[in-house]
């Protein structure tokens, strides 16, 4: 019988997003909206077990209406058993009082994993023993796979299933050693069939598709600013009988994220722009845009209009326009100061540096206009 897994982790629901005031509710509402997405794939896809390998929670002081909120979702799979492993952002350490909250309204078919033993799947019509690795703090310098190097496995399991949460060697970074850090080789001298991960927020391994992988890190099922550029997934793993494993990423976050640059110099480029942001489901982006470079007079007054269709076409837009400036000419300095004048002769001796030139210009009509 083949065992299907759908796995996840670094949900950090009740993450605040103080960055990005105007759609702060959307964001903070959008990773609920991941997890209800995720659950949906899985049972499309008839998994008999949902994991959430840490992080399922961004901090340890959530409200009781979140953590109700949550298990309502959680319940609508249709699977099996949900396996939650805390993480070193809503970490068991028996004094903070979260998953005692949790575990009051829990229903049977959600199992939280905060105890370093083997848990039994048996009772959910799972043969597989699930052996996690919990973090019972924010940092450390070392992981909590050390009880698991002096048991022996119970091999009557037809599957032996790890979660830990923290950071892999060589792929998450952790240049402080502060964050759980593990080895892939360490995972696999403990001789499970399988490791679940979380911690780093984008897939492990960097693949769509899969074969008979061993590790696997979730990433976040929704993307939480410009340094996650992907749209949001999780793992199907499919694991046989004689533990070969095939394993695919699902898509499942809401909005996404993209950080654009351009050098404008004609109306063609800001048209390119446009043409750009329009394509790749615009009504989910989140854009920072930055235009830079000189373009002339009469585009300069009416850049507006495409910057004004930017904002309009995605979901939300910060859009940085300081370094795009106005060609300042002859005829122009002609216009504004009069010919043989100190302002006049000093812009035309910086006609060769346009940056210099614009910043002269602007101080110099500045200070005339103030004296007016």
């Amino acid at each position: 019988m083949t065992l299907k897994i759908m796995h996840t982790g670094d949900i950090h629901l009740g993450m605040k997003f103080s960055q990005y005031p105007k759609i702060s509710h959307q964001l903070e509402e959008a990773r609920y909206q991941a997890l209800e997405n995720t659950i949906k794939e899985a049972n499309e896809r008839n998994c008999s077990l949902f994991v959430v390998a840490g992080d399922l929670f961004d901090k340890t002081n959530i409200k009781d209406q979140a953590l109700i909120k949550t298990i309502d979702i959680l319940d609508k799979f249709a699977g099996d058993a949900v396996l939650i492993l805390p993480g070193n952002h809503d970490y068991q350490d028996g004094i903070i009082d979260l998953w005692q909250r949790f575990k009051k309204h829990l229903t049977g078919k959600i199992l939280l994993l905060d105890q370093e033993k083997i848990y039994d799947l048996r009772d959910f019509d799972i043969d597989a023993a699930a052996y996690p690795a919990p973090c019972d703090s924010k940092l450390s310098a070392s992981n909590n796979l050390g009880w698991l190097k002096d048991i022996e496995l119970d091999n009557t399991y037809k599957y032996n299933i790890g979660l830990a949460h923290g950071a892999l060697a060589g792929f998450s970074p952790d240049l402080t050693d502060s964050y759980f850090k593990m080895t892939e080789k360490e995972l696999h001298e403990l001789n499970l069939d399988i490791w679940l991960l979380g911690h780093s927020h984008i897939a492990y391994p960097e693949a769509e598709k899969v074969k008979n992988r061993k590790v696997f890190n979730s990433g976040t099922p929704e993307p939480d600013g410009l340094d996650c550029s992907h749209r949001g997934y999780a793992w199907y793993i499919e694991m046989e009988e004689n533990k070969d494993i095939n394993a695919e990423r699902i898509n499942t976050g809401v909005y996404h994220f993209e950080d654009l640059a351009y050098e404008i110099k004609r109306e063609a480029d800001l048209k390119d722009v446009l043409e750009a942001v329009r394509s790749d489901d615009p009504e989910t982006k989140i854009l920072r845009l930055k235009l830079a470079g000189s373009i002339p007079k009469e585009l300069f007054a009416d850049k507006q209009k495409y910057i004004d269709q930017i904002r309009e076409n995605t979901f939300y837009s910060v859009i940085d326009q300081t370094e795009l400036r106005m060609q300042i000419d002859q005829e122009m300095i002609a216009e504004e100061f009069s010919v043989g004048s100190f302002p006049y002769q000093l812009l035309n001796e910086l006609a060769d540096t346009e940056e210099l030139l614009n910043t002269a210009y602007n101080i110099l009509k500045e200070v005339r206009d103030e004296n007016k």
